[in-house]
């Protein structure tokens, strides 16, 4: 059976930083997770949910387009789109 990534994400809360940026946002917490290229996308959205419980992680094909809108409630994971969810993550996973 194929596996399937979502379409939707949540809600987004608008914010004008990604990444490092969005520190100030979450103090003492991870922002950014470039360590997670390569790893499962399930994997992914377990580690990076665990460091900051302020965002979902959103696993979606690599082939999808994604509007440029940062949501400081979000973290997108990329994966091969016929290997999705579990594919390996190929991008650098950051809030935005």
């Amino acid at each position: 059976m194929k596996n399937s990534c979502p379409i939707l994400g949540p809600q987004c809360d608008l914010c004008d930083c990604a990444g490092r940026a969005c520190q100030s946002h979450f103090p003492g917490m991870k922002v950014e997770w470039p360590e997670l290229k390569g790893v499962s996308g399930i994997e992914a959205k377990k580690k990076i949910e665990s460091d900051n419980p302020h965002v979902t992680a959103f696993i979606y094909p690599q082939d999808i387009y994604l509007p440029a809108i940062n949501c400081c409630n979000r973290v997108i994971v990329y994966v091969p789109s016929e290997d999705c969810p579990n594919g390996p993550v190929t991008n650098s996973p950051v809030i935005g």
